[in-house]
């Protein structure tokens, strides 16, 4: 009963980040608009990984954008656009893990790291997939994963300050406890003493 709670709330928890990660994405794709640089995107669908990075954890911030780039490539794309968007993903996925320990709470700096690595992921994939050089384009990319990875840290940033998700325990290193693994921990607790009541009784 305990772990069937716990996996419950995580599993709730992960199922409406991905679809949130997933409804960011398709908006971006209908509302996008023809730019000057190809790859220059906002990149919305960054904002549910980052929240979750920040949220859950790395695990399940892993598994949501897994999600994501499999359903955007069932639904809408094709073999070459998962490359693409797989390249920069997971690229973008790994410097925000690791940046994450380097800055902490930082999200900002966080997310402009991934905003940047993301677009470079994507210039690598195409520059192999498609046996073309894209090297020019690589200063306009950094400047737009710059602006998209300094909008989002904002976004998510103030999201996590907010009431519902606002986190009041932190760690000796800076950094606040996970909501999930918080939540089952708090669940942990209650069950315990429940059950120490029970014995008293």
């Amino acid at each position: 009963m305990h772990g069937k709670l716990q996996g419950t709330k995580r599993l709730t928890a992960i199922a409406l980040l991905l679809t949130v990660a997933f409804i960011l994405s398709w908006l971006e794709m209908i509302l996008s608009f023809p730019m000057a640089v190809p790859g220059i995107k906002i990149g919305l669908a960054n904002l549910a990984i980052l929240f979750t990075l920040y949220y859950c954890g790395a695990g399940d911030a892993l598994f949501v954008l897994t999600g994501r780039l499999v359903l955007n490539a069932v639904l809408f794309g094709n073999a070459s656009s998962l490359i693409f968007s797989a390249a920069g993903g997971f690229l973008s996925f790994i410097v925000m893990c690791v940046c994450k320990r380097l800055f902490g709470r930082h999200i900002v700096y966080v997310s402009i790291f991934g905003g940047v690595f993301h677009n470079i992921g994507q210039l690598i994939a195409a520059s192999i997939v498609l046996s073309t050089p894209f090297a020019a384009y690589a200063p306009y990319l950094i400047i737009g994963g710059i602006a998209a990875g300094f909008f989002n840290g904002i976004v998510v940033s103030r999201l996590l300050k907010s009431r519902p998700f606002r986190r009041d325990d932190e760690h000796s290193d800076g950094e606040a406890e996970n909501s999930c693994d918080r939540e089952e921990s708090d669940t942990s607790h209650s069950l315990e003493e429940n059950a120490g009541a029970d014995k008293n009784e």
